[in-house]
């Protein structure tokens, strides 16, 4: 027997409140444009790098991720507010504003910071597959390729996570003089 925890949600029948999912799946579909853009961008910056050498495939698997999340989103009659996927990649691109400490160079934190904050997006989306897989046999979806985009995730983590490993030690240490 496993035990309930408050707040967890009970197995069986019941109804998805279509207005909460919809909401749910657009700020999907916000993050996965938005992942998109920064992930091409990241691989084209990156290009002949470690770094890019292991993003560069993330760029179709993320047009194919947004591309099922937009069909399934607009299968279920949800309108795709274009103001707030557009609001959103506004924000994304004023946030490479940012300053780095350097005026004209890149800060060697650059590419950790921008793998770590796309780890975290990542585990975001990962976590988006899993509610709606947990939601599926209650909407007429096809959840049949879920646990592929869930797996598809966990292996980009992985990526990754390697990755970081071999920006950490670059990123932060000097040169001994």
């Amino acid at each position: 027997m496993t035990e309930h925890i408050p707040g967890e949600a009970e197995e069986g029948p019941g109804r998805v409140d279509l207005k909460l999912l919809g909401t749910y799946l657009v700020d999907h579909v916000t993050g996965a444009t938005v992942g998109l853009n920064r992930v091409e961008r990241m691989a084209d910056a990156y290009e002949g790098t470690f770094v890019g050498d292991a993003l560069a495939p993330f760029v179709g698997q993320f047009e194919h991720e947004r591309e099922w999340l937009v069909q399934t989103t607009e299968g279920l009659g949800v309108h795709i507010s274009r103001y707030k996927v557009v609001g959103a990649f506004v924000a994304e691109r004023l946030g490479r504003l940012k300053p780095n400490g350097r005026i004209v160079s890149t800060s060697p934190l650059s590419a950790l910071l921008e793998v770590e904050l796309l780890r975290s997006a990542i585990l975001g989306k990962l976590s988006g597959w899993e509610t709606l897989e947990s939601v599926a046999p209650h909407l007429d979806v096809d959840a049949s390729h879920l646990p592929f985009l869930q797996d598809q995730a966990r292996e980009q983590i992985d990526v990754l996570t390697r990755v970081l490993r071999g920006l950490r030690p670059n990123s932060l240490l000097r040169p001994l003089d």
